[in-house]
């Protein structure tokens, strides 16, 4: 038969001796799949009430010698329906084992393979299919926040396709990367491919976080893997269509918004003697107030999504996923939208008993029309939206955008959304995954496998500004980029499962890993266009010095896994990994990984076992080390680089200087991990997991400060130790099920502490100067270093601040900050739901939120400027809550004190966003059996980001920076769709 990748997980399966009883007798038989009538290796057959039990053979055949009559046995294996038959004396009995594709979700995705779930000593949260099918977005992280204790997904910009942030149980690094790796069908991949993933061809993405789970990986995964499945054709489905098809539109999901109307600015220009009143026709101007928000920001951008899957499995032992997609976004903020097509083809094909080959490909095309963020200027709709005047009209008479050149435009500079519209900026992604792997299976138990994959990008960007625009001064500019990215994996392993004795289970794993990663890059700017029909480089009359840069790494990698299973009760899984990077010295190129876990199911203990109320009990520990690499390819280096100009007797001429001082001890950054975990079951309806980790992270990649005498400022090093100690916590409950009801309630909350433990050098404190980030031993990464704001002086209006001593004082120095104790990395977050269903019709609703999260808001600092910007708008807080006169109890300074970045601008960041409530219903079978092709069809409407409940003062609390600033705000999303399934 066809052999799914799972067979050989059920290898490990107990096989548990029998005892010759008085009264025993032996059955024997075989057992082939109902579907193709091929044997079916490694079911396992338990003596019902006893710890009696063997596994089928490479034929399917079986023998088991059972201890009394009469007796059950228990016929069971992962993906088909379990059978149990009563026997009374010595027969053979030979078995069709039929489908199950419920049994599917009984296994799990680890490194290198699958196991049983229940059966591993490695810490992992699964997110399963049913959670991305739907998602409303065109990427999955999405989908991924508030659902695996542990995992944090926070967005920075809510443009269409942008990238979530990643965290696994907290930071482990300073200058390093800290993104956990991620791995797509057995390949290496970034975050950044996540937008060319077709969100429903996910089977399921496990995130793997102690040691036991993740030290295989080695150098790449001291930040925790998060392993990403897609689908496959399952044996039974017999060749299944599905069709799906979503429409829905986006708005703001939060945007909280409290500058100053028309009304409102003219009173605050008068009382701080901008205008005098009487002086100006004051109606006439407020005939005009413009909400900015509302013109930046569409409040019914559209969306929409068409797909179609076919999937199943031939007689022949061919299996196959095929899948096509087209989604398209418009972005909320002017300028902004994003179109990706997708295809993707999982092919496998059984040559014969022993021998398999398969392919899983997707390929995918993207068209990104960005809208500048993260700039303050006035011309970028954007940053632009908060500062513009409500009384500058942005439109014509005839609807059309107001301009300087005509005299339309009233306001001061440009109107940046004319702007908006004679620069534009688009980039489009030609993207290829796949991964080809042949498996040989020479004897029983013993699998050779090899895969070879590829991660390609081909990207071109490309930016205009046009010449008839008034702000270009009759200039135009256009900017062309292109950069091509591969990565090539190769991973050979040999795995072995045996049995000693029938009471000791093994499953042994070798391997050999390379990979090979290369990139390209240049860009260049043409300026001086004068024809808007002619903005090309062959029309540039100048062009900046163009950009080029080429890059490449490689690892080569060995490594091992050794399960034992000692009766179903007793587990120890050791990993050992030996690893080499080229982005490291010659003198410290090759570390090593390793790793130990071990499980007690006590559930499985003779006092326990039939103990009717507790359906689970188990207790997990690890220990281990992983690695981190994530730095420049090429820093352990002593480099020049080109670019410097200098002058030479009255010419210009390019030069080269130093670029890095090189260090060829520079070595890898390791973490160790302890993780301690529980596992409780009760009554077939609460599920409880527990777990405590220790993450100690030493000899930290970091970029110290050195004499610039050489030409560059830092240099790489290992220095420094890091601490993230925590818990994890799972909740589910079945509250409630019956023959056609189910209520589900889930829940899940992480608690990380960090610290820093030691410092280069030897100090006590370090100030990232490219950040505002100050590091102190003692204290947490992230952890904010600023004057505290004191209030406002009653008397005379001054502002006050706490000196570093905690005395107040009117002057803002900055030998006067310190650490205020507030992170922006959130301690705590999590996550929690609850699904009905009753016959068809299902209702489900999920959270998420993070808490003892800190932002400084950057845009409050140019609309509480307090004189500063004035001559661009403010908030209601300058003309409300100012201090005006003696005796005023006030929150800003009187007029003229200018506003510091200080702690009055740090917010709780702290959220909890309603992120998604799904109403669907599938139509009763009865009603399609006289369409004969139609199996289902389901209807559904959902809303994503319904609500946010914060007490952050900007347009969105959701970012993984430090610092807010006219930051792109996440959208809601309300959505309607179909799908139907042939």
């Amino acid at each position: 038969m066809r052999k799914s990748i799972f067979w050989f997980v059920l290898l490990t399966l107990f096989e548990i001796p029998y005892v010759l009883a008085q009264n025993g007798f032996r059955v024997t038989g075989q057992i082939i799949s109902a579907d193709d009538n091929q044997p079916v290796i490694g079911v396992s057959i338990i003596e019902k009430g006893t710890t009696n039990g063997v596994i089928t053979d490479v034929d399917g055949n079986y023998s088991i010698m059972v201890t009394k009559s009469p007796t059950s046995l228990q016929f069971s294996y992962i993906g088909m329906k379990t059978v149990e038959k009563e026997f009374t004396a010595a027969t053979r009995f030979d078995l069709k084992m039929e489908s199950s594709a419920e049994m599917v979700d009984e296994v799990v995705v680890v490194a290198y393979g699958v196991r049983k779930k229940g059966t591993t000593t490695g810490s992992m949260s699964v997110v399963k299919d049913k959670i991305m099918e739907a998602v409303p977005t065109p990427s999955f992280d999405q989908a991924l926040q508030g659902q695996a204790s542990g995992l944090q997904v926070l967005s920075s910009s809510g443009e269409p396709g942008a990238v979530a942030n990643f965290k696994i149980r907290g930071i482990n690094s300073i200058n390093a990367g800290t993104e956990p790796l991620f791995i797509l069908d057995g390949v290496a991949v970034s975050s950044e491919d996540f937008s060319a993933i077709n969100p429903s061809d996910i089977e399921s993405v496990s995130v793997l976080k102690d040691a036991s789970s993740t030290s295989i990986y080695g150098a790449r995964a001291a930040n925790g893997v998060i392993v990403i499945t897609t689908k496959r054709g399952r044996v039974g489905d017999n060749g299944k269509i599905a069709v799906r098809a979503q429409y829905g539109v986006s708005s703001l999901a939060y945007g909280k918004w409290d500058v100053m109307n028309t009304t409102e600015r003219l009173n605050y220009e008068e009382e701080i003697g901008l205008r005098k009143a009487g002086s100006y026709d004051r109606e006439l101007l407020e005939r005009t107030n413009i909400d900015w928000r509302d013109v930046v920001y569409n409040d019914a951008a559209s969306f929409y999504s068409t797909e179609i899957q076919t999937s199943g499995a031939t007689q022949g032992g061919f299996n196959y996923f095929i899948s096509g997609n087209i989604f398209s976004q418009d972005g909320i903020a002017v300028g902004s939208s994003y179109d990706r097509y997708t295809f993707r083809a999982n092919l496998e094909a059984k040559i014969n008993n022993w021998f398999k080959v398969g392919s899983n490909a997707t390929f995918a095309y993207e068209k990104i029309s960005e809208a500048q963020e993260g700039e303050y200027t006035t011309s970028t709709p954007i940053s632009a939206s908060r500062l513009m005047l409500p009384y500058w009209n942005p439109y014509k008479e005839d609807g059309s955008w107001a301009s300087a050149a005509d005299g339309s435009w009233t306001g001061s500079n440009v109107n940046p959304m004319e702007w908006q519209t004679t620069n534009w900026n688009d980039t489009n992604k030609w993207k290829v995954i796949a991964t080809a792997f042949a498996e040989l299976r020479p004897l029983p138990g013993l699998t050779l496998r090899t895969l070879g994959g590829i991660d390609f990008l081909d990207m071109r960007s490309n930016n205009e500004t046009s010449p008839d625009f008034v702000g270009n001064q009759g200039e135009g500019a256009i900017g062309r980029g292109f950069s091509r990215a591969t990565n090539l994996t190769w991973t050979n392993t040999i795995s072995y499962l045996f049995d000693i004795k029938d009471d000791h289970h093994f499953n042994v794993l070798l391997g050999q890993e390379a990979v090979d990663n290369q990139s390209d890059a240049f860009s260049v700017i043409g300026r001086g266009q004068t024809n808007s029909y002619l903005v090309n480089l062959s029309a540039a009359t100048r062009a900046d010095i163009p950009t080029d840069s080429r890059s490449g790494s490689t690892y080569l990698s060995f490594f091992g896994r050794a399960e034992y299973n000692y009766l179903g009760k007793y587990f120890v899984d050791l990993s050992a990994r030996r690893d080499a990077s080229s982005r490291f010295g010659t003198n410290s190129r090759w570390a090593n990984f390793w790793s130990v876990g071990t499980m007690w199911n006590a559930k499985a203990e003779s006092f326990l076992e039939n103990v009717s109320w507790l359906d689970n009990a188990q207790l997990l520990a690890s220990i281990g080390t992983s690695g981190n690499s994530s730095i420049p390819d090429y820093d352990h280096l002593a480099l020049v680089a080109g670019g410097p100009i200098y002058g030479l007797e009255g010419q210009v001429l390019p030069g080269l200087a130093p670029y890095s001082k090189g260090n060829e001890d520079l070595t890898w950054e390791k973490t160790t991990i302890l993780n301690i975990t529980m596992k409780l079951g009760f009554l077939n309806r609460f599920n409880l997991t527990a777990e405590f980790y220790n993450k100690y992270t030493s000899d930290m990649l970091m970029a110290v400060p050195v004499s610039v005498v050489g030409g560059y400022s830092t240099r790489w090093s290992n220095m420094g130790a890091m601490v993230n100690r925590g818990v994890d916590l799972d909740l589910n409950v079945n509250v409630l099920k019956f023959k056609d009801f189910l209520w589900t309630v889930s829940a899940n909350a992480s608690y990380n502490k960090n610290e820093i433990k030691e410092l280069y050098e030897g100090r006590d404190e370090y100030e990232l100067s490219t950040t505002g980030l100050f590091l102190k031993k003692g204290h947490s990464f992230g952890e904010f270093y600023t004057n505290r704001f004191a209030g406002v002086n009653p008397a005379n209006g001054d502002a006050l601040w706490y000196d570093k001593n905690g005395n107040l004082t009117n002057e803002c120095l900055d030998e006067d900050k310190v650490l205020v104790g507030k992170s922006y990395i959130a301690p705590w977050q999590g996550g929690f739901g609850t699904s009905l269903s009753w016959k068809g019709l299902t209702v489900s609703t999920q959270f998420s939120w993070v808490a003892d999260r800190w932002m400084m808001n950057n845009d409050r600092y140019f609309n509480e400027s307090n004189g500063t910007f004035v001559n661009y708008n403010q908030s209601k807080k300058m003309l409300y809550d100012r201090w005006k006169k003696p005796g005023d109890v006030a929150t800003v300074p009187r007029y003229g004190i200018a506003a510091q970045l200080d702690s009055r601008f740090l917010e709780d960041a702290s959220f909890l966003r309603w992120k998604n409530l799904m109403v669907s219903y599938t139509l009763p079978a009865n009603l399609l059996a006289p369409l004969k092709v139609v199996e289902n069809i389901r209807v559904y409407a959902q809303g994503q980001n319904l609500l946010t409940f914060t007490k952050f003062q900007g347009m969105d609390p959701e970012s993984s920076m430090n610092i807010y600033a006219a930051q792109y705000p996440m959208s809601r999303q309300f959505s309607i769709g179909l799908e139907i399934g042939f």
